[in-house]
């Protein structure tokens, strides 16, 4: 077995498994910061409900990519793309999956991509538009021809924001991006492997293939080198970093979220105080008691008021009455 990925008749498929499993401790984050604000408001019944919708986001979100990253730790998915002596099988997610022959690819290169995103600039509450340089993505070089043909989407909303990231113009010629961050693989590693199967079979015609069956495992890695492991039956081989390995320094932010969430989550269930009752504090307890007090007051008469009025509206009009038929007799 060559795990190098250079033996051009292996097929190879590339997921991002382990990506998002690596952003566990961001999920966590989101939770103990959720959980932190809300320990930190001091008078909720003042509090402005735009705090506790922040909190909500925080706790939500949080909740929500931490259970997505442990169910693809035992989930992997399907591959982004898979590199097999007939083409490049790229999968565009909810969308489509389009085999790229090697005679249609001209090229192969490494390229620095400009990528971005939108955000909120509080301070002025606009947007602005913020971009990175991802480094050393190894690129195909498709004819406009076939880009139009087969991987061009014209609904922006299925492209999604990283479009113009994956597909970049170059005159005559469209650059496709195999993001190796993406996949955890190093970036010489995954253009070699591109590069031997496009050199060993672009002057052949591509011929129908049967899809292979998915392999369920991945061969442990320390570094983020391409290991492989052949799946038993189909021969496909799972590139990347297993999504199930963990590094010290991961382990380690992962354990120390979740200590920071359980000590919150006491203190917001009672069961200790970060300091003892001050003064001031006391002040402030008696203080809201005597508004809340004073409100229960100013509504309780509020209420008597309306029910005398109309008891008294009520006084009158059974007089009025009387008078009515007193007089009428």
């Amino acid at each position: 077995m060559n795990v190098s990925g250079l033996d051009p008749d292996q097929t190879l498929e590339y997921r991002p498994a382990t990506t998002i499993v690596r952003l566990l401790p961001t999920g966590l984050l989101l939770i103990f910061l959720g959980l932190l604000i809300l320990a930190l408001v001091v008078d909720r019944d003042r509090e402005p409900v735009w705090t506790y919708l922040g909190v909500g986001l925080c706790l939500t979100l949080g909740a929500g990519l931490s259970g997505f990253t442990l169910w693809r730790r035992w989930h992997h998915g399907k591959p982004v793309f898979t590199l097999s002596p007939d083409g490049i099988h790229y999968r565009i997610p909810f969308v489509k999956q389009v085999l790229i022959p090697w005679h249609e690819i001209q090229g192969v290169d490494t390229v620095d991509i400009e990528a971005g995103y939108w955000s909120i600039l509080w301070s002025t509450e606009s947007l602005r538009y913020n971009t990175f340089i991802l480094r050393h993505v190894t690129v195909i070089l498709l004819p406009q021809r076939f880009y139009q043909q087969h991987l061009h989407i014209s609904s922006l909303l299925l492209r999604g924001p990283a479009w113009k990231a994956n597909f970049i113009p170059k005159g005559d010629l469209v650059q496709m991006a195999l993001h190796h961050e993406y996949v955890s693989v190093e970036p010489r590693a995954l253009r070699e492997a591109v590069e031997a199967r496009w050199r060993a079979f672009r002057e052949k015609p591509a011929a129908p293939m049967a899809r292979t069956s998915v392999p369920s495992t991945m061969n442990p890695s320390a570094a983020k080198t391409a290991v492989s492991h052949p799946a038993p039956t189909s021969g496909v081989i799972a590139m990347g970093e297993d999504p199930k390995s963990m590094s010290w320094w991961e382990a380690t932010k992962v354990i120390a979220l979740l200590i920071g969430i359980a000590i919150v989550s006491a203190n917001l269930a009672g069961l200790w105080q970060a300091s003892a009752p001050t003064p001031e504090s006391d002040a402030r307890a008696q203080a809201r008691t005597h508004q809340k007090a004073w409100q229960e007051s100013i509504k309780k008469s509020r209420e008597d008021s309306k029910r005398l009025e109309a008891e008294d509206k009520e006084r009158r009009r059974q007089l009025d009455e009387d008078m009515r038929r007193a007089f009428g007799r």
